[in-house]
This record gives C-alpha cells, structure tokens and sequence, in this order.
C-alpha cells in the first residue's frame, strides 16, 4: 500500500478516483476539509476516519498531519487536493489570492515542504491559469484589454509569479495543464487543472522538452480515453446524460432531492425544446413575438456573450456542461431533458461518478454544493493511473 494524504478533500470525488487506480494500492491516511456537512459525508461513507479528519488547514500544523498519518517527512507517496477554487473561477469575483479562499494555497505549499510527498496533485478550476495575484476589477481598467504594468496585477501571475515558482523552490519537478472530464469516461464537460509534481523528477519533463521542443503536460501522462467524434479505437464517444442518468427514474424526484422552478418560469421552460437555451425564442421570430424574449431575458438580453446558460434544457444526447453549486440559477440553468426541474441531487451525483450508494449530508443546498464542487471521479481515477504508471506502481 502506497500511503497518500488529503487536502481540501470535500465531498470526496477526488479520493474515490485515486482509490479506484491501480484497484486501492493508495491508501489516505489523513485528511483536511474545513466544511462540516463535507466533513459528515466523509464520514458516513467512511471515506476518512473521524480520528485523522481535521479542519482548516491553517489550524493544523503539518507535523500534527504526519502524527495523525503515521507518516515521516518524506514518506509520503501522494499529497493531493484542491484549494477552494472561488478565489479564482472566473464565475467568481476573482478576488484570488489576497482573499482567505486564496491564502490557503499557501497552507498547501506549508504541506508539501514539510510531508516531502513523493509526488504531489494540485486540482482547481481553469481560472487559476488566468488569475492576477491582485485582482483589478474591469471598472478600474481603462479598457477591458489593458494590460497591466503592475506584475501583481497582471493576468496569469498567481501562476507565473506563485504558484508555479513555489512548488520549483520545494525542489519539485512541475508539469500543469487543463484536462477535460469527458474527455476520460464522465458525462460532464469540465475543465479542471492539473498540476502534478515529482520530488524525485520521475515525471521526466526535461527528457521530454528535450525529444519533443515542448513542455510536458498532464495529458501527456493521461491520454483520454474518450472523445467528442471517437476518432479511432480504442477511443469511445463521450458519454452522454442519458448514459450517465437515463436509469433513473425522472419523475419520482420530489422536492427533498432536487429544487423546482417557480409555476411562472416552468412555464417558459416547457416552451424549450431538449437541448435548446433562450436562443430558440431569438430565433423563431414568427413563434415568440419580440416582447415575449425581452420578457424573459430582461436586462441580460443587451449584456454580452454567449448567454448559454440562460434558459437552458439539456439535451439526452451530449454530456451535460460544467455542474454548478446550484443549478437552479438562471444564466446557468440546467434543466432536465423531459421535466421543468433542475437535475436532482442523485443526477448531480451521477454526473459527478458519485457510486448510487454513496451518502451526502446536509441541506438540499448543501448536498448540491457538495457536489457541484467535487472533482469527477472519473478524471480523478484517470490522473491515479498515470501517477502510479510514472512510479511504476500500477497494477
């Protein structure tokens, strides 16, 4: 058994999909997650040991992480988690790394330079590769393209000017990039990153900058194993919603296990055909009178963008986007194929690659952002495998 310590660790997607590698060779011995009802739900799948639970990273020193593990500096095999990602998505205020939520990343790094893991797996939203050490809001810039003087200020410095000159510091070989869940088995368009690090350099990166005149990434180590047009075998097709939830029977969902849409906005969404957003009211002029959009619209229709999310009823035949926290939201809905609701918190837990047992605690609202927030446990498996392979460890 290869041990393994959590951080950040949430509703648990994360560690279920590196247990899933190489069939449970790695075994947690210790986690960190602040949330509480996060925290419930760990324990009732028994996924953490109420004994080697604790909570804010900034409240626990890491060599009473160690103790807890019953590990020594250097014995680690595997430190990973995410630091929460609000700091940083682009959904977000982007306050990144001055906030609390940015901070913590720092208790990461605190964690590595004490455990000495032998490979670390650094996860967050795709906003982490854009975000500035300070965030300048769009009002403060003189145009929405400036480009700021200030490196601090400057887009992608959490990256360049942190994250990433941190972790070479701590002695790390660092390789970094997007990944895309659907690209390994889940139904669900999500974009996460990945950095990984090797302490003993087994990555290889700068053999393989060296053969190929390019940085090593993740997907390097993590070829999908799925693809939006299959282009050859073995690659299958993404999986779709009908795949990932179509077992389940839609119209048993009652209130506990999803939100619903007021008797008013029901109504628009039952005028939505599967797989069609808001557009389909722009376009079909001769149906739906001019007032009618601007009605449901109302002030978004002048902003910019796509709009996407805005009226949106998901289609059974494609993955279904990102999963939000709540997806009762308007500019993000996400609307069952057949019914006027949101998907339920046991479709959400299906698209997330949760297994139809496992317990989530707490609120409606709660249960959702569990979640909504947890990494797929698909890719979490995929990223596991590759590790192991790089360690020679796999199974």
């Amino acid at each position: 058994m290869l041990p393994a310590v959590s951080l950040f660790t949430g509703a648990g997607g994360l560690d279920l999909g590196l247990k899933k590698a190489g069939k449970g060779i790695l075994d947690f011995r210790a986690w960190v997650e602040s949330d509480l009802d996060c925290q419930k739900s760990l324990l009732a799948n028994k996924v953490a040991r109420p004994d080697c639970l604790f909570g804010d990273i900034e409240a626990i020193s890491p060599h009473q992480l160690m103790s807890a593990a019953g590990l020594e500096r250097g014995e680690t095999f595997l430190l990973a988690g995410g630091p929460p990602c609000q700091a940083f998505s682009t959904a977000g205020l982007r306050r990144s790394i001055q906030t609390t939520q940015g901070r913590v990343v720092n208790g990461y790094f605190d964690m590595v330079k004490s455990l000495q893991p032998r490979f670390f797996l650094f996860e967050n939203v795709r906003g982490l590769l854009s975000a500035a050490l300070v965030h300048k809001p769009l009002v403060d810039r003189a145009h929405p393209q400036e480009v700021a003087e200030e490196e601090e200020h400057q887009l992608g410095s959490v990256m360049s000017k942190l994250v990433l000159p941190t972790f070479s510091r701590l002695g790390y070989e660092v390789i970094f990039g997007l990944l895309c869940s659907a690209d390994y088995g889940t139904a669900q368009i999500r974009h996460r990153v990945i950095i990984l690090g090797s302490r003993d350099r087994e990555l290889n990166a700068g053999k393989f900058r060296k053969i190929t005149g390019r940085a090593m990434t993740p997907l390097d180590l993590v070829p999908p194993t799925h693809h939006q047009h299959a282009p050859y075998p073995p690659i299958s097709p993404w999986r779709t919603l009908r795949q990932a939830i179509g077992h389940l029977d839609g119209a048993k969902i009652n209130g506990e296990d999803s939100y619903t849409y007021s008797p008013e906005r029901a109504a628009i969404f039952r005028r939505i055909p599967a797989g069609e957003n808001w557009k389909h009211v722009r376009d079909n002029p001769s149906k739906y009178p001019k007032s009618f959009l601007e009605t449901i619209m109302g002030g978004a229709i002048e902003s910019g963008g796509g709009k996407e999310g805005f009226w949106r009823r998901l289609s059974w035949d494609r993955p279904v986007p990102t999963l939000t926290a709540q997806p009762q939201q308007l500019a993000s809905s996400l609307c069952h194929p057949e019914f006027e609701r949101p998907l339920s918190v046991m479709e959400y837990a299906a698209l997330q690659d949760f297994p139809s047992t496992y317990k989530f605690v707490g609120s409606k609202s709660s249960r959702y952002r569990q979640i909504g927030n947890a990494v797929p446990v698909r890719l979490a498996e995929a990223v596991g495998n590759a590790l192991l392979a790089v360690a020679g460890e796999k199974k």
